[in-house]
């Protein structure tokens, strides 16, 4: 039974590593023909390459053209008709949602319009979010937030420990919202700060100290159960945060 059992799992292996080879090479389709649209190089209502054409230039088999142009369908930047061929969807079909999607949206995001609208929403849902959190909050919860800010005071000359325990407070918060969706979308946008060079440039002790602040009197309101008054806080902390960042983008 063993060696019945082990040759059906040598049966499948080859057939698992061709899926994920044909994963593989589709992503690399998908993001070199997202950063193309996208950017501009294939405008909206232009046709795309036909499988065979995108398999010789990118030498690879139709099997994985025909998978990468579905994903880019599902993220709606393009769209497939039979006997019509692949065209290029306008912007507001595009699925900013998907992580993807947004990345390479926010690469070309030259004059941060999308930044702004990004944060805005940020803002909003994570006002709401603190609302609902202030009511719900465990003696466990607000301990760990306590402790964070604590920490946040000791790691001023720490930048990249700052941020990180910056993150993790919000996301403590967030968590105990119950919200899920919410904190879906909002991990994604901190998910980008994270890995954005022009997010991510440290910031001055003077404006970590007035973060720290901010951060005390969100916790001061999350303690007290004052759902209105963490809303508020939250908010002026993010939009406080995104102005001094939105003044170094110039």
């Amino acid at each position: 039974m063993e060696r019945s059992n082990h040759g059906h799992e040598l049966e499948r292996a080859p057939g698992v590593d061709r899926r994920r080879s044909s994963r593989r090479l589709a992503s690399i389709v998908v993001d070199e023909l997202a950063h193309q649209i996208i950017g501009g190089a294939l405008p909206p209502g232009s046709l795309v390459p036909t499988e065979d054409a995108l398999g010789r230039q990118f030498g690879f088999s139709r099997t994985v053209m025909r998978e990468a142009l579905k994903l880019l369908e599902e993220r709606g930047l393009i769209r497939v008709e039979q006997g019509r061929g692949t065209t290029v969807q306008p912007r507001d079909s595009w699925n900013l949602l998907d992580r993807e999607v947004l990345r390479i949206a926010l690469e070309y995001d030259e004059d941060a319009v999308l930044l702004d609208d990004l944060i805005s929403i940020r803002r909003l849902l994570e006002a709401d979010m603190a609302r609902a959190a202030a009511g719900r909050l465990t003696d466990e919860d607000l301990a760990a937030l306590d402790a964070n800010v604590q920490r946040m005071a000791e790691s001023i000359d720490d930048y990249a420990q700052f941020q990180a325990l910056d993150l993790a407070f919000h996301r403590t918060l967030m968590k105990a919202s119950t919200s899920e969706i919410g904190r879906t979308i909002v991990a994604t946008i901190h998910d980008y700060a994270g890995q954005s060079r022009r997010l991510n440039a440290p910031g001055d002790p003077l404006s970590l100290e007035h973060t720290l602040e901010e951060h005390r009197a969100i916790y001061a309101a999350l303690a007290a159960c004052d759902g209105d008054a963490a809303a508020r806080k939250v908010s002026e902390h993010i939009e406080h945060a995104w102005a001094e960042r939105r003044g170094l983008l110039g």
